[in-house]
């Protein structure tokens, strides 16, 4: 069994995707709305996971993940 989609995470990386369709109290639209995602981030989201959550904004340039 798989583990439930968290759609305030990226897909990728699991950090905050920073997405506001999953803040009640956004008062604009999310910031992918306005960006170019690359095609080649877009293409490593495991089917699975497609469509469920967005993708962070580092993740969405294609950027490696931030050392925590």
């Amino acid at each position: 069994m798989s583990e439930p989609v968290e759609p305030s995470h990226c897909p990728l990386c699991g950090q905050p995707n920073q997405c506001a369709e999953c803040d009640p109290d956004a008062q604009q639209p999310c910031w992918c709305i306005s960006v170019t995602i690359a095609q080649d981030a877009l293409e490593r989201i495991p089917a699975a996971l497609r469509n469920h959550a967005c993708l962070c904004p580092r993740c969405a340039r294609s950027e490696a993940p931030a050392n925590t």
